[in-house]
């Protein structure tokens, strides 16, 4: 994508692969040959998150000899209108993959893992032979965050080329921030002591000023590479790019007539001139500038690929203690404001029901929890303003395992007093993982009333990682697995679990809920009923039934005696959950039902829905409140109404999705005033698209509203 950045011209597709994306192909392509092998050709576009902008998402489609300019045959590429046949591989962050539009999302994403700590030495040794050994045992002294680092490549790299000389300077549990801020500043000292141009503290910073406006105005004009006259038109020498920076400079470009043009210059890695840019906005930016910028842009859910590591760099350069303090308190509050926010909510709630928000969401969430790792110095702040909160619920998407790491920092440091924790697991969790987890959970001072956690990895091999999560419990524990977790594992499971919770009597365990797609266990200790209890009945993947305990939910009892302490809501859409909620009324005789709402689809057999009024007419239930909606008139009449109304306490509403005739009108009154008498503290609500009828306690008079 760097290519993308120089000047227009007006271009074939053919002299758009020769000078553009394959300088060392054939000279000459045959328009025929591209036409016929497009199916033998693989591309590889670098950088999809540097340059958005470039993508025109309506470009019209045009012959490859017709001229355009490159990032017109780049659009039309991305767009597979142009060399259909052929395959594309993208290297981007995550946060650019999510704005493809459905048409464009990839077939086959890849992540990459970084690497094993097993094979750090041998990478470390292509940069630092003699002393690879050295700097692993160095790496591994200084605490888990410099590991977790040294897994990036260039991270890497940056550690193996400051070893010898900064390394005392790298503090344990280190930051980001901190290895970038010494590794630029080490290499410029040693350039400049080859050219023996030491320098005065004045002349060097200003040096430092220069580069970082550079890389901050050509990122507002969407720049990532330049070229020799870019740097001489912003009043900068190549010097001081070279002393102050970490740069490449490619010489490989070519004319259209395949001759060199100038050198273009490259930031090393982009998280390079993201520094810079962190740098520029607390050392030089003014303070009414810097507020618009943080307030306004910077954390906007859709421009994370653009921010989260400038924001992340800031986060760190402002926990050094030596910059702005007035900046410090915008940056930290607006921070501290957005957390509170994201972490308190579902994500769905917080995308407002918008789907195609949730995972803008979930990476932005992910993005915060690493800032806070910058700012070991502002825990406190941090700490107190949670603090304020009187309840805290955190609820929490991790959608890889760098995302875990956030939020372990979180509960160990900031030790956050939570009434519900609910955490969605990504699917290449691994058991490791899971253990990390549970001992940051385990190292919270103080009981959560509520645990959750979903998408759990297959068997645990160290059950007493889960027995600390057990004890951190205070109420409930619902632990949620996947479909690809076999119901063997999840019996194996159920049979530890009971025999923890056997061994933590004096401790007084919470409720432990099992979730699976084939299966649902619950699991409650003696102290709290005559019999361990624990059954089996289908359950849907993913949340089918909403059931509560006052304000929290997945709690279903089988067992009576059980059962009737608790308040159940169900909130039904689909067939197969009206099934299940059937089985369940059947099952249990007695239970405190708050609330049934039901929103059939198209798809539901109307047999089901009678089927069920019939239930709940012949239960010994009473429901605070029945909701019914998307009705068909000819299908629920009022002789399910009789069914329903005696079972409800407060309110039934019916809602229709069809008028009705004024004969018909007169029908619904005549069979109401037959059976109102038996209803005489329970309001009845019916409405049709184009009538309301309703009879309200005390009097329970029919009336009539028109509807227009």
């Amino acid at each position: 994508m760097n290519s993308m950045n120089s000047p227009i011209e007006l271009i074939t597709f053919p002299e758009f692969l020769l000078n553009c994306a394959c300088p060392d192909f054939p000279h000459i392509i045959s328009t025929i040959w591209l036409c016929n092998s497009d199916a033998k050709c693989v591309f590889l576009i670098d950088g999809l998150d540097q340059a958005p902008h470039i993508i025109n998402q309506n470009e019209s489609n045009r012959h490859i000899n017709s001229r355009a300019t490159v990032s017109t045959w780049l659009s039309l590429l991305y767009l597979r209108k142009i060399m259909k046949r052929s395959k594309i591989i993208y290297t981007s962050r995550p946060s650019s993959v999510v704005k493809l539009a459905p048409s464009q999302q990839p077939d086959l994403i890849y992540k990459l893992i970084g690497f094993s700590e097993q094979s750090i030495v041998g990478v470390i040794s292509t940069y630092n032979s003699e002393h690879a050994q050295e700097i692993v045992t160095f790496i591994n002294s200084k605490g888990p965050n410099l590991v977790r680092f040294s897994r990036n490549p260039f991270i890497l790299a940056l550690i193996s080329l400051v070893y010898k000389t900064s390394s005392t300077h790298i503090p344990t549990e280190t930051t980001i921030t901190e290895i970038y801020q010494l590794a630029i500043h080490q290499l410029s000292s040693a350039i400049r002591s080859l050219r023996g141009e030491y320098g005065d503290a004045g002349q060097n910073q200003r040096g430092e000023e220069m580069v970082d406006r550079f890389y901050y105005e050509n990122f507002i004009e969407n720049k990532i590479s330049f070229t020799e006259d870019d740097v001489l038109a912003r009043n900068l020498s190549m010097e001081i790019l070279e002393t102050f920076t970490l740069i490449n400079i490619d010489s490989n470009q070519f004319s259209l007539g395949l001759e060199p043009k100038q050198k273009m210059i490259t930031p090393q890695h982009q998280n390079v001139m993201e520094f810079h840019i962190a740098r520029y906005m607390v050392t030089v930016m003014d303070i009414e500038r810097f507020t618009t910028v943080v307030n306004e842009e910077m954390f906007d859910l859709y421009t994370q690929d653009r921010w989260n590591m400038i924001r992340r760099f800031i986060a760190g350069l402002i926990n050094t203690g030596k910059y702005d303090e007035g900046k410090r308190g915008i940056f930290l509050n607006k921070l501290v404001t957005e957390l509170k926010s994201i972490v308190s909510r579902t994500l769905l709630e917080v995308c407002e029901r918008d789907l195609s928000k949730f995972q803008y969401a979930v990476l932005y969430q992910s993005s915060l929890f690493n800032d806070i790792t910058e700012m070991n110095r502002e825990l406190e702040f941090i700490k107190s303003s949670f603090a304020e909160m009187e309840e805290l619920n955190f609820n929490v998407n991790l959608p890889d395992e760098h995302s875990l790491y956030g939020l372990i920092y979180l509960l160990r440091h900031i030790d956050p007093h939570l009434d519900s924790l609910v955490i969605k697991l990504s699917n290449d969790f691994k058991l490791s993982h899971f253990n990390e987890l549970a001992e940051a959970i385990k190292s919270l001072s103080e009981k959560v009333l509520v645990i959750q956690i979903s998408n759990m990895p297959g068997l645990h091999e160290n059950m007493n990682k889960l027995r600390e999560i057990i004890r951190k419990s205070e109420d409930e524990l619902t632990l949620t697995y996947p479909p690809r977790v076999n119901i063997g594992e999840i019996e194996a499971i159920k049979q530890n679990l009971q025999s923890q919770i056997n061994q933590l009597q004096s401790e007084e365990p919470p409720h432990i809920l099992i979730e699976h797609r084939n299966c649902f266990y619950l699991i409650r200790h003696t102290c709290y009923t005559n019999m361990t209890s624990s059954f089996i009945m289908p359950y849907l993947d993913g949340v089918t039934l909403n059931l509560m305990q006052c304000r929290r939910r997945n709690i279903f009892l089988e067992v009576e005696n059980i059962a009737n302490k608790y308040l159940w809501s169900f909130t039904i859409s689909q067939q197969e959950e009206l099934e299940i909620l059937i089985k369940c009324l059947v099952k249990v005789k007695q239970a405190n039902i708050i609330l049934i709402q039901l929103f059939p689809t198209s798809d539901v057999n109307w047999n089901v829905i009678r089927m069920f009024c019939n239930k709940i007419g012949r239960t010994k239930h009473k429901v605070l409140l029945i909701q019914l909606y998307n009705m068909v008139s000819s299908e629920i009449d009022i002789y399910y109404v009789r069914k329903l109304w005696p079972k409800v306490q407060k309110g039934l509403v019916i809602t229709y999705k069809n008028e009705i005739s004024d004969e018909e009108v007169d029908m619904w009154v005549f069979k109401l005033e037959a059976i109102r008498s038996l209803c005489t503290e329970c309001s009845l609500i019916v409405n049709f698209k184009n009538f309301r009828i309703s009879c309200l306690p005390p009097t329970n008079q029919i009336m009539i509203g028109y509807d227009d």
